[in-house]
Order: structure tokens, then C-alpha cells, then sequence
């Protein structure tokens, strides 16, 4: 019976040592399964980290690039406000200058050159030379340069001074208002000025 409880020990130490290397490699295996399911939890937390991060940075220059597009734009539009006031100051100032003019000995001398210069290019017997009302008193001395015959005649359009001719039978108007010539002047300021306003 010996030999029987021999082999009974001998056989349950081999199960034993079995289920112990089967533990053992089990424990292994746990622990290699809960080490990768780590790694890829860890990995996938950084993954979602870094694209909440890559979001929230896209988010953020957005705000930023929105935020600068609009600055700009309210610069621009400050700056072309400030030069349209720049440019209004000017032309007042030149309006006024030119209006003092009217009331000087040489404005009757460049009304007198006026007529003249329309009589050039209206030469029909029907010329209306228009002036405003306050011109009026220089009407003999514009029939006179004009040369010939020419009726002179009041006109509220013309703010300033200055002539405006008009034939009717060859369709033609002639300006030389002072007016016009502002106007002119406005335009050429526009496209030659190189006026900019800087903020600082």
C-alpha cells in the first residue's frame, strides 16, 4: 500500500505543480492583458487628448483669424472715414477761397476770358450764357467779349461762379463754371492725391 500512497503523492504534487505552472502562466497572461489594455487605454487618452487639443487650438485661431478680420475691417473702415473727412476739409476750404475770389477785380477779368473761350466753340446765334444771379451786373461786359450776339441769363444750379453756354440748335453745352472746375479738381484728388491716413 505504500507504493499506492506513493504514487496518490506523487500524482497530487504533479497536479499540484501543474495547476501551479497553470496559475502562474494564467497570472502571466492577466497581467500581459491588463499591461496591453492599459497601453491602448493610454493611447487611445492621448489620442483623444491630443485631437481635443488639435481641436481646440483650430477652434482658438479661428476666433483669432475672426477676430483680426474684423479689426481690420473696422481699421479700414475708420481710416477711409478719416480720409473722406480730410479730403471734405479740403475741398470746403478751396470752395470758400474760390468764392472769395468771385468778389475780387480778377473774377470779372476770368468771366470776360470765359465768354470768350465759349464764343470759340459756340458759334450759333442761339447762346444762352448762364451765370448766378449776383452775376448778373457783368452782363454787358459779357455780351461784349463774347463777340456777338448772346443773351446772359440767371442760373441756380451755379453755386460758385463762373459760365456755363448753351446752344440749343447744335446741342452743346459749354462749362466754365468754377463748380465744374471743383469737381474736376475732386476727381484728380482722388486718383493723384496719394492721400493715406495711418493709425497709430
Amino acid at each position: 500500500m505504500p507504493d499506492t500512497v506513493s504514487k496518490t503523492d506523487n500524482f497530487l504534487k504533479a497536479i499540484e505543480k501543474y495547476a501551479e505552472e497553470q496559475r502562474g502562466k494564467l497570472r502571466t497572461e492577466a497581467e500581459e492583458f491588463q499591461e496591453r489594455e492599459l497601453n491602448n487605454a493610454e493611447e487611445e487618452g492621448l489620442k483623444e487628448a491630443y485631437d481635443l487639443v488639435q481641436k481646440e487650438m483650430a477652434d482658438i485661431n479661428n476666433e483669432i483669424s475672426g477676430n483680426l478680420s474684423k479689426a481690420e475691417a473696422d481699421s479700414r473702415k475708420r481710416i477711409f472715414e478719416r480720409r473722406k473727412e480730410i479730403e471734405n476739409e479740403v475741398f470746403e476750404k478751396a470752395r470758400k477761397k474760390l468764392v472769395e475770389f468771385t468778389d475780387t477785380d480778377k473774377y470779372s477779368a476770368m468771366l470776360s476770358e470765359s465768354a470768350k473761350n465759349i464764343s470759340s466753340v459756340l458759334k450759333n446765334e442761339d447762346v444762352v450764357l448762364y451765370v448766378r444771379e449776383r452775376d448778373l451786373r457783368f452782363t454787358d461786359s459779357l455780351k461784349a467779349s463774347f463777340g456777338r450776339k448772346c443773351e446772359v441769363a440767371a442760373s441756380d444750379s451755379i453755386k460758385i461762379g463762373g459760365i456755363t453756354g448753351l446752344s440749343r440748335s447744335m446741342g452743346l453745352v459749354a462749362d466754365e463754371t468754377l463748380d465744374t472746375k471743383l469737381a474736376y479738381q475732386r476727381e484728380w484728388f482722388y486718383e493723384h492725391s496719394g492721400l493715406t491716413v495711418v493709425e497709430k
